[in-house]
């Protein structure tokens, strides 16, 4: 079970990698034209909550998301040159595990400030309600 686990992670993180890289590689001005057409429709159609198939129909809704986003990103990593995927997958493994200590530590904080503001409005609320005085 926790080998399995472990594995689900490292999988989760080579795919983290290989979307980073993509991203890195649209930004890269020797891509052509399309490419990046390409790729911005992909990821602008896993973001959007406009759809082909509505999300409400049973399995087709999230099954048209998933083959429309991989077979953008497919074509796009067959379009672009080897040695802009190469260099960018380099880059976004560099980035991606040199940051994920301090990634980790700003999302505790994050995590921390966000507890600590709901209080503060909660408490604010509470004092206001108190000294309402309706008559």
């Amino acid at each position: 079970m926790i080998t399995q686990l472990h594995t689900l992670k490292q999988k989760a993180h080579t795919l983290n990698t290989e979307i980073y890289a993509l991203y890195l590689s649209y930004r890269d001005n020797r891509v052509k034209w399309y490419v990046r057409t390409l790729v911005a429709f992909a990821i602008g159609y896993a973001i959007s909550p406009i759809d082909l198939v509505p999300d409400l129909v049973a399995v087709f809704g999230f099954l048209d998301d998933v083959v429309v986003v991989a077979l953008g990103f497919h074509f796009s990593y067959h379009l672009l040159s080897k040695n802009i995927v190469g260099q960018a997958k380099l880059q976004a493994f560099e980035e991606l595990n040199g940051a994920s200590a301090s990634m980790a530590a700003a999302a505790y904080r994050i995590i921390g400030y966000a507890w600590i503001l709901a209080l503060a409005i909660v408490l604010v609320l509470l004092y206001k309600f108190t000294t309402l005085s309706l008559f």
